[in-house]
C-alpha cells in the first residue's frame, strides 16, 4: 500500500512540476528593472508646431510602452541655439535631439542642405523617409559625432521671406540682402541666385528684418513665417528651394547604455513618428500659408506664375553641388544623386 502511495505521490509530483515549467513558459516575462529619466529637445519650433506635438507623442508612447521605466523632459527653443543642442547632445546633456546638423562639426553634413534638393513634396517625403536616401547615408556618419541616428526629419519645405515685396528673379534680386544660415552652401547658393548673403544666428533673424539690417531670410517655410516674422514681414517668393532637414538624434553614449528592449521600443516609436509626421509637412504648410494670406501677406508663386525664373534660379543653384563633390564625397554625392531620379 505504502509503495502504491509512494508512486501516486511520485507521479503527482513530476506532473506538478511539469506543469509549473509550462506555466512559467506561458506566463509574461518581466522586462528590465532600470528606470531612465532622458530629455529631449529640439531649438527652433514653437511649442504648438507639429514638430514639437510629434516629439511629445513619441516620448509618451515610450514611457507607455515601458510602463513608466523611461520618462522624459522635453524641452523646446527655450534650452538654446540649435548649434547649441548639437553639442548639448554630443557631451550627453541631452540624450534626444530632433535637429539640423552643424556642418562646422562634418561637412558632409552639408549634403541636407543641398538647394532645390527635392523642392516637390511628394519627392521630399521619399528622400527623406525612414529607410530613404537621407537615412541610409546619414546614419554611416553619426557615430563620428557621437549620436546613435534613429532617422531623418523633414522638418518643413522653406522657401524665401521678404520685408518688402517679392523677389522673382536674378535681375530683381540684385541688392537684395537676405540672412542666411551659417553654413557656407547657403552662401553659396543665396549668391548664385542674385542675392548678397549675411550670415545671421536664428535667433536673431526677426529683429534683422524688423530693423532692416537684411530685407529677408531663408531657412525656413511657412509655421515659422507666422510665429516670428508674421508682424515684421509682409511676403514671400514660394521657391521650395530648402528641405529643412533635421535628424533624429540620440547620445551614443547613453544609447548604449540602455537595455536592448528599450533601444528597440525607442527605434520603433522614433520611426513611426518620422513617418507620420512626413504626411503632416506639406499641410502644415498650406495651413500657415494661408493663415498668412489672410494676415494680409502677398505671395509669388513662382512654379506657377513665373516658371522660367524658377527654372534659371534652380540651375544656378545646383551649380553649387558641383563644388561640394569633394567637401562631402563623390560616392555620397552620386548615391544621392541616384535616389533622385
Amino acid at each position: 500500500m505504502y509503495k502504491q502511495w509512494r508512486t501516486i505521490v511520485g507521479i503527482s509530483t513530476a506532473a506538478i512540476l511539469l506543469l509549473s515549467v509550462v506555466v512559467a513558459g506561458c506566463a509574461p516575462t518581466a522586462g528590465p528593472s532600470e528606470t531612465f529619466q532622458l530629455k529631449a529637445s529640439q531649438a527652433m519650433m514653437p511649442a504648438t508646431s507639429i514638430t514639437h506635438q510629434d516629439i511629445v507623442e513619441m516620448c509618451d508612447a515610450v514611457t507607455e510602452r515601458t510602463d513608466g521605466k523611461i520618462t522624459w523632459e522635453v524641452f523646446g527653443p527655450e534650452i538654446g541655439d540649435w548649434t547649441e543642442l548639437q553639442r548639448m547632445t554630443t557631451a550627453g546633456t541631452i540624450d534626444l535631439q530632433f535637429n539640423s546638423v552643424d556642418t562646422a562639426l562634418d561637412e558632409r553634413w552639408n549634403i541636407t542642405a543641398l538647394p532645390f534638393l527635392a523642392p516637390e513634396f511628394e519627392k521630399a517625403k521619399k528622400l527623406w523617409s525612414a529607410g530613404g536616401a537621407i537615412d541610409e547615408i546619414c546614419s554611416q556618419w553619426a557615430a563620428d559625432l557621437n549620436w546613435k541616428y534613429l532617422g531623418p526629419w523633414l522638418n518643413n519645405v522653406g522657401s524665401i521671406g521678404f520685408n518688402r515685396d517679392p523677389v522673382t528673379s536674378v535681375e530683381e534680386a540684385q541688392g537684395v540682402k537676405l540672412r542666411v544660415y551659417p553654413i557656407a552652401i547657403a552662401q553659396c547658393y543665396v549668391s548664385k541666385m542674385g542675392f548678397t548673403p549675411v550670415t545671421i544666428p536664428w535667433a536673431e533673424a526677426p529683429t534683422a528684418v524688423a530693423t532692416g539690417v537684411v530685407d529677408g531670410w531663408i531657412g525656413s517655410g511657412a509655421v515659422y513665417w507666422w510665429d516670428l516674422f508674421r508682424d515684421v514681414a509682409r511676403s514671400a517668393t514660394l521657391t521650395y528651394e530648402l528641405n529643412e532637414g533635421w535628424h533624429v538624434l540620440f547620445n551614443l553614449d547613453k544609447w548604449n547604455s540602455l537595455p536592448a528592449e528599450y533601444q528597440t521600443i525607442i527605434q520603433e516609436e522614433a520611426t513611426k513618428i518620422i513617418d507620420k509626421h512626413l504626411d503632416q509637412v506639406e499641410e502644415e504648410e498650406f495651413y500657415y500659408q494661408q493663415e498668412l494670406l489672410d494676415y494680409g501677406w502677398e505671395f509669388a508663386d513662382m512654379a506657377k506664375d513665373y516658371p522660367e525664373e524658377l527654372a534659371e534660379w534652380t540651375a544656378l543653384a545646383r551649380e553649387c553641388w558641383a563644388e561640394y563633390d569633394e567637401i562631402i564625397g563623390k560616392e555620397w554625392m552620386d548615391q544621392l544623386r541616384t535616389a533622385l531620379k
